[in-house]
């Protein structure tokens, strides 16, 4: 009966430091954008300017961090990974061109515009 109390105590203690390392922890973030921008650089910048709204053959990018791309399309984490995957219009498809970890440095990038 005297060790059952501090069973308990270390019980708690045990689940109480598992939970706070639970709610301080941030998950990794997916993509890199200093690796993103190097890869917009060689696979994307030719038809989208990123620093600007204004059109090449793609729109610009510019803004999207805010929430939106310039044609008012969410500029959310799925949205982007979606549009580089299935390429809208006449933009190809990136899916099996860039690997999936160079599709989130873009994405990373990209939303920091």
């Amino acid at each position: 009966m005297g060790k059952s109390p501090v069973i308990l105590v270390l019980l708690s203690l045990c689940l109480a430091a598992v939970v706070f390392s639970q709610e301080t922890t941030k998950p990794a973030a997916k993509g890199d954008a200093v690796r993103g921008k190097q890869v917009f650089e060689n696979s994307c910048e030719e038809c989208h300017d990123a620093y600007s709204r204004e059109e090449r053959v793609g729109p610009g990018l510019q803004g999207a961090k805010g929430g939106k791309l310039p044609d008012g399309r969410p500029a959310s984490h799925d949205k982007l990974l979606d549009i580089i995957n299935t390429g809208p219009a006449e933009m190809p498809s990136f899916k099996e061109r860039l690997t999936e970890q160079q599709k989130e440095d873009v994405v990373a990038f990209v939303m920091t515009l």
